[in-house]
């Protein structure tokens, strides 16, 4: 695939010829936890729940590299699986990048630095774009492994 030759290239991803289904489905599944926690905390932990949902987006835009049998390399790692989601699942969900994106940055700044309050409006909508993008790229993973058999 040209798209992901560009990133071989760049030295933004590794082959990884360990990565198998079992732990594409494992990393799949912490994602799915990670929304769950997310919705358990919503109401009393915004912040906290708010990044929970980014990590499932993280979690699943990894098992997407994974599902290639590719690994982003460390520094950058966020990033990285951000644009790889962006030029391998297409316009189609462009939105839901963007807002994962966004997310990455939000995330980063809650973590890094000062002052930054997340409402229990944001923290709904990020779960939202979560659940959305965890379900797509599951559906994504499926297709592509329909059409290898």
């Amino acid at each position: 695939m040209k798209i992901i030759q560009e990133f071989i290239e760049k030295g933004l991803i590794k082959k990884d010829d360990s990565i198998d289904s079992s732990q594409i489905l494992s990393v799949l599944k912490k994602a799915r936890r990670s929304i769950k926690s997310a919705k358990l905390i919503i109401e009393d932990d915004q912040e906290n729940s708010y990044q929970l949902a980014y990590e499932a987006m993280l979690l699943a835009g990894r098992a997407l590299v994974f599902s290639f049998g590719f690994r982003p390399r460390a520094a950058g790692s966020h990033k990285i699986v951000v644009d790889f989601s962006k030029k391998v699942l297409g316009k189609e969900i462009a939105t839901l990048v963007f807002k994962f994106n966004k997310m990455r940055k939000i995330r980063h700044y809650l973590i890094y630095g000062t002052g930054l309050y997340i409402s229990e409006v944001d923290s709904r909508n990020a779960l939202s774009s979560a659940i959305k993008f965890l379900k797509h790229v599951i559906r994504f993973i499926k297709d592509k492994n329909c059409e290898k058999n």
